[in-house]
């Protein structure tokens, strides 16, 4: 039986069910069961409410119990309505999703911590993507290929850029089909096979894959688990190694949680000048800001008359929804470039999918208030849980994003992750976050899970690592350095 996720009153169903009568000879008990069916498939009402019961709504739309009974019992046929003895009636819909590959298997039961990425808001999504099927009629007659995207959801994000302080106009952003591909259209454009491109170490794991299919040689500059980013030494790098392009994380890193302050912000806009080198600035955690809220964008403190080159990227991934694949890319002119070098993956993002992210961040402030407080709590259990699991282990004190960066008191990562997956958790360690390995002696643990999960997953983590360093007799305790688990795969790293 599905559970209730809301509920309707008579008179608020009545309304909603407008002229619902029937003209001709159909009985009215079928013309109503259509009425109430067309209002679940429209998203007028949504999936999972509680309906009134027959005599309340015979009694708001006056009519008898008998025509509300059989629409019912229509329904519950035909599979939109789920009725219990003694439990109000709930509407469903008859269609069984099935489970994606990575739900399958051995997989279905694992205990996720190798993904760092929000659950969808359920209500703002619900009324983004009906604001989106009432927004797409105007352009069913043309295309539907946008390579700029669309304007609409261009024009949102431009907003959102001048309430932090950066002016911005729609022109300036290019849509793409999330944050992946928009590093890819930057590598496409600005980098050639062989060019160094300067990361910070560690980074996102998925940055380090697009490198590496680009064939980019990543130089490495190491970030301090304390203080940060080093950019006397990240200039000194520049200088020696004049990277093609600089891909740094300065709003909550992925993985540390660390933040860039404004007098960083300004010296990377210096180095831009002063070195004529691109920085890309990822800003896909900028929202999720759990201690302290982020600093204006870093293309806001150049100080150098625009003489500084900063690529912003953008995503609804962290914010809203992974499901939504909508991300974008921010420059000083027009994105022209982007748009020509994204002909050969793709000819545009999805129109309802834009629409519906546009509608979703201009409705931050009725979800993000909560999620931030979720995640705040999650965090803290989490940190308690790898106190109690994990003695001796050091997180980073980040002070936002989606994880934690946690150091083990011994090097054995990869055959803690090997044996935690023999666990049920699915584990992702620190090697997959530098650019040339390493971190033998880290993993990242996300808090996005629900607490009960969460707390279970590190628990178990807790008991692989007594595991492989000898503390509890093991069959995998052989197992118990790094070097003798090779080419452990990172299934999927988010």
């Amino acid at each position: 039986m599905m559970s209730p996720t809301g509920t309707i009153g008579a008179a608020a169903l009545a309304r909603r069910l407008g002229a619902w009568r029937p003209a001709g000879p159909r009985p009215g008990y079928q013309a109503l069961a259509d009425a109430l069916r067309v209002l679940v498939l429209d998203g007028r009402v949504p999936v999972g409410t509680a309906v009134p019961s027959e005599r309340t709504l015979a009694e708001a739309l006056d009519v008898s119990r008998t025509t509300v009974a059989g629409a019912y019992a229509a329904l519950r046929e035909s599979g939109h309505l789920q009725s219990r003895q003694g439990a109000r009636s709930v509407l469903r819909l008859p269609v069984q999703i099935p489970r994606e590959p990575i739900d399958l298997g051995a997989e279905a039961d694992m205990i996720k911590l190798n993904i760092a990425a929000p659950p969808a808001p359920e209500k703002v999504m619900h009324d983004a993507y009906r604001y989106a099927l009432e927004c797409a009629p105007g352009y069913l007659p043309g295309t539907g290929l946008y390579p700029h995207g669309l304007r609409a959801l261009a024009e949102t994000i431009a907003e959102r850029y001048r309430y932090r302080g950066l002016p911005t106009d729609a022109d300036q952003i290019l849509i793409t089909s999330g944050a992946q591909h928009a590093l890819r259209l930057i590598l496409d454009t600005h980098v050639a096979p062989g060019d160094r491109v300067l990361v910070e170490q560690p980074t996102h794991h998925g940055t380090i894959l697009a490198l590496a299919r680009h064939r980019a040689r990543p130089v490495a500059v190491g970030l301090d688990p304390v203080h940060g980013w080093d950019l006397d030494q990240l200039e000194s790098t520049v200088r020696l190694q004049r990277p093609r392009l600089i891909f740094l994380i300065p709003d909550f890193h992925n993985p540390t949680g660390l933040l860039l302050d404004e007098a960083g912000r300004i010296r990377l806009a210096e180095i831009s000048a002063r070195h004529r080198v691109p920085i890309v600035i990822d800003e896909t955690m900028v929202e999720i800001g759990l201690d302290v809220a982020a600093p204006p964008p870093v293309a806001a403190f150049d100080a150098t008359s625009g003489r500084a080159q900063i690529i912003t990227l953008g995503s609804a991934s962290k914010t809203v929804w992974p499901g939504l694949r909508v991300g974008w890319i921010r420059v000083d002119a027009r994105p022209d470039a982007y748009a020509l070098a994204r002909y050969e993956s793709d000819l545009g993002g999805a129109v309802v999918e834009q629409f519906a992210a546009q509608y979703a961040l201009d409705h931050l402030a009725d979800f993000l208030p909560q999620r931030l407080a979720d995640l705040r709590g999650r965090r803290g259990s989490a940190l308690a849980a790898i106190a109690e699991h994990l003695p001796g282990a050091v997180p980073v004190r980040g002070v936002g994003g989606l994880c934690l960066w946690v150091g083990l008191p011994q090097p054995v990562a990869s055959a803690t992750a090997s044996a935690a997956a023999d666990l049920g958790v699915r584990l992702i360690p620190g090697g997959s976050f530098g650019p040339h390995g390493g971190f033998a002696g880290h993993v990242r643990i996300p808090y996005t899970l629900d607490v009960t999960t969460l707390t279970r997953g590190v628990e178990l983590v807790g008991q692989a690592y007594r595991q492989v360093t000898g503390q509890v007799p093991s069959a995998s305790a052989a197992s118990a350095v790094d070097a003798a688990v090779p080419g452990l795969p990172d299934r999927l790293v988010v």
